[in-house]
């Protein structure tokens, strides 16, 4: 079994859902304090994560947890979105029908997020994407000119 320097468990399997106080602490370090889901880092209102749920079969062990802040933790188990920890230590973000969900782009201080939404956009051809009742985009109507 894996333990701290101290002797706690890092790995407690399925033994304990909850993790303990010393496990959290290491996950807490790990992370870093701050929120794993991709392009967040927010470093309030932190929950460990089962990185394979509890309830479909996940177990307690540092490898297995990480930290999301309350607005991803929820996004994740209400949208059915499944994370993954690379060996590099990377999350990513999946839908159930496997794509992955990037961060978006940093707005800089200063600068105009219309103008970086339509810069990251000019590529896209208005008629690929329709509103919602079947329509074509007005890219003008959404970004600044």
């Amino acid at each position: 079994m894996l333990t701290d320097p101290d002797g706690n468990p890092l790995h407690l399997g399925r033994r304990q859902r909850q993790p303990g106080q010393r496990l959290r602490d290491a996950v807490y370090l790990r992370d870093q304090g701050r929120c794993q889901y991709p392009g967040c880092g927010h470093t309030r209102w932190l929950h460990l994560h089962h990185l394979t749920w509890w309830g479909r079969g996940g177990d307690t062990d540092i490898d297995r947890l990480l930290l999301l802040c309350s607005t991803h933790h929820r996004a994740v188990h209400d949208d059915d979105i499944s994370l993954g920890r690379d060996a590099d230590g990377t999350v990513t973000a999946r839908t159930v029908d496997g794509r992955v969900l990037v961060a978006a782009p940093p707005v800089l201080p200063g600068s105009e997020p219309a103008g970086i939404l339509a810069r990251a956009t000019r590529h896209v051809d208005p008629t690929a994407i329709h509103t919602r009742d079947g329509g074509r985009l007005r890219r003008g109507r959404l970004v600044g000119r």
